[in-house]
């Protein structure tokens, strides 16, 4: 059931008596983001998770949280598409398993009321003391992607592939924007977003809807107007190949490779490129791990992934240095081979029923259906589970070579350690 509490922002309950907790979404989500905004909003995230008005520290927020029966809440931040998205997400135990009758989930709703519409702020900024510590800290963590060299590759091969523009940094944004903000500047862009923001808020349970929906209502969302978005982005194709090579001190080198995928989310191609992608380097079935790692030996690991919200194929690989053509060389050769329709049916079908039973596993996860209900807010599109094995089941072979066609290696980089 879906409620508008105010316009731009609206409620999704899944009632469901399957779990012994409650849980609770709530997504601010916008269009209109920068490299600039990106690093403010997940300053914001980071000091609406630590402190507030009533709880000024993380001591006082703990002890809140353990009084309502060890409840847990977070803040995270995504992309989807062109959209950035600050999340608050809380849990709390469902009050039939509670000895006495409390109103667990209103008071949840509650403190969630709390941390948005209350933070630390001194003087109309953040507190300067708090907003510091988290400052440094975020800066720590991106310095620290560093030393994990999988995630740095393909962080630099993400730079390489959207050019200048936001999708360059990662949705936590960069650590030269994050430096050069302020407390002030921050606080001004949080009663920004607090105000404008499109606003999705989901709720799974047990629970009496009257009651819930009461207590969702006191939240101080005001009413805004939630201008029309093109969710995904769409970039121009180079068709060429750029190709970037960096040197390090390694022992394992890395290549990465991305390649232009026009699919759309949920569009004609959408469930192809589920298939097509769990072929070629998505699964422990696929080819990329079948010939790449384990045949030919070339790879330490090699895998695909796709973002048809962005529209690009990645492709990842550890290597060693003096192997880089012939992997390169050989991850083609899978490519065009799909093209070519080279897929035994056999391996079709087992390809099929793993995502299937993929997709029924994370039907039993509480979280993952509230992250999909938003999904489905944003994207205003929603497919039923009967309707999502009934698609992949129907991709054919001749699906799978038309959306391998699709995929264009655009660029490469190269993350050259020793040679062994």
């Amino acid at each position: 059931m879906q409620v508008q509490i105010v316009p731009g922002v609206t409620l999704d309950f899944i009632a469901s008596k399957q779990f012994k907790t409650s849980r609770i979404n709530l997504t601010f989500a916008t269009a209109a983001v920068s490299k600039k905004t990106v690093a403010l909003r997940t300053l914001i995230a980071n000091m609406l998770e630590v402190s507030s008005q009533k709880y000024p520290n993380q001591k006082a927020i703990s002890d809140q949280l353990a009084f309502l029966y060890g409840a847990t809440f977070g803040t995270s931040v995504n992309r989807r598409g062109n959209l950035h998205l600050v999340n608050f997400e809380m849990r709390v135990v469902n009050d039939h398993y509670l000895k006495e009758k409390q109103q667990l989930l209103t008071e949840a709703i509650n403190f969630l009321q709390e941390l948005i519409f209350n933070p630390l702020v001194t003087n109309q900024a953040f507190d300067q003391t708090m907003f510091t510590l988290q400052q440094k800290n975020l800066i720590a963590y991106l310095e620290s992607i560093k030393d994990n060299k999988q995630a740095y590759a393909l962080q630099k091969l993400q730079q390489a592939y959207f050019e200048d523009t936001v999708h360059q940094i990662p949705p936590y944004g960069d650590k030269e924007n994050l430096a050069a903000l302020t407390a002030a500047e921050c606080y001004a862009y949080y009663q920004e977003m607090l105000a404008h923001d499109e606003v999705i808020i989901t709720l799974s349970g047990d629970f009496a809807s009257d009651e819930v929906l009461a207590a969702i209502a006191q939240l101080k969302f005001t009413p805004r107007t939630v201008g029309k978005y093109q969710l995904t982005y769409k970039q121009t194709a180079r068709n060429k190949l750029v190709a970037y090579e960096e040197q390090q001190d390694l022992n394992q080198s890395k290549l990465d490779l991305a390649y232009h995928f026009p699919v759309e989310y949920r569009g004609k191609y959408h469930y192809a490129a589920l298939v097509f992608n769990a072929l070629f380097g998505g699964s422990a079935l696929s080819k990329l791990f079948t010939n790449v790692r384990e045949k030919a030996s070339l790879a330490y690991y090699a895998n695909s992934s796709f973002d048809s919200l962005r529209q690009v194929l990645f492709v990842q690989t550890g290597i060693q240095a003096d192997k880089k053509q012939q992997v390169l060389d050989l991850i083609e050769q899978q490519l065009a081979a799909l093209v070519a329709g080279d897929v035994e049916a056999q391996l079709l079908a087992n390809i099929k029923q793993e995502l299937i039973t993929d997709y029924e596993i994370r039907q039993d996860s509480q979280a993952t259906a509230l992250i999909q209900a938003t999904m489905d807010q944003l994207s205003q599109s929603k497919v039923t589970a009967s309707e999502w094995k009934a698609a992949i089941m129907a991709v054919s072979v001749a699906d799978v070579q038309a959306v391998a066609a699709l995929a264009k290696l655009e660029v490469s980089y190269f993350l050259k350690g020793q040679i062994n």
